[in-house]
């Protein structure tokens, strides 16, 4: 099916480039290999702590010259960090820099009114769900049940919770650093035309997140599926297997690059 054609997007969340310190992706290389893998875009988020005002700039205009030469939709976004480190923020669309380390709350209460779909990244990571305030739930367009790199290979018991009794709408994401987190989690959202500009085209899918008109996705198939019933407790017993296992793997994987 050609763009043109498609009547939505499944796009790779919360992707780390090397705008951010801790990743070295060139977004060149990241839309090849997401796009092999079978996505159609991405929803990008770097540090804020790596940001500021130019770098921002410097990052949309990238996304939107990639999108346009790829073909590949990049949305661009930055991901906050409160002043310990504790609960993450990616906040998708073109509002502008909070600065670093910005007070949750206050980001939460005029994202919407900026153009941003803010989303509540990894509560299980570093237990941040403890820190969720009620409040925050009008000011988010989403909360991350599945987290590839905090979660493993289901979803998080919490987020699942709290997307039904807050409302908020689920999302799944990769949190991508490099391949390991490579994983059949998207977010699908309603096409753009193809006609738009590229700028245009993120700006309709980051309307879509903050209307809530996506839905998030694994192995193709609803994330719901996968928060309850058989396939939840065989999820369950396999992150168990791979929680056992990742350890001796990540041994031996720095074992052989040492060689």
């Amino acid at each position: 099916m050609t763009a043109s054609a498609r009547t939505a997007l499944t796009l790779a969340s919360h992707i780390h480039t090397a705008h951010s310190d801790d990743s070295e992706w060139g977004l060149d290389r990241l839309v090849t290999v997401l796009g092999r893998a079978g996505f159609d875009g991405a929803l990008v988020c770097d540090h804020d702590r790596t940001m500021d005002e130019s770098g921002w700039a410097a990052l949309q205009r990238e996304c939107d010259r990639i999108s346009e030469a790829r073909g590949f939709l990049l949305v661009p976004g930055i991901e906050y960090q409160d002043p310990d480190h504790v609960v993450h923020l990616p906040v998708y669309g073109r509002a502008p820099f909070y600065g670093r380390s910005p007070v949750i709350g206050d980001v939460l209460a005029r994202v919407r009114g900026d153009g941003g779909a803010a989303v509540f990244a990894h509560p299980g990571r570093r237990d941040a769900w403890r820190r969720f305030d009620p409040a925050w739930s009008t000011g988010l367009s989403g909360v991350e049940v599945w987290n590839r790199k905090y979660d493993g290979i289901r979803p998080g018991a919490w987020a699942s919770e709290a997307s039904r009794r807050y409302g908020i709408p689920a999302m799944a994401a990769l949190d991508w650093h490099g391949p390991r987190q490579l994983y059949p989690l998207g977010v699908r959202v309603p096409a753009p035309a193809a006609t738009l500009s590229a700028a245009a085209r993120a700006d309709h899918v980051v309307d879509a997140v903050m209307a809530g008109r996506m839905r998030a996705t694994a192995f193709g198939a609803d994330i719901g599926h996968f928060s309850t019933g058989p396939l939840a407790r065989a999820a369950d017993g396999l992150e168990a297997v791979r929680r056992r296992v990742a350890p001796l793997i990540r041994r031996f994987e720095t074992g052989m690059r040492a060689r």
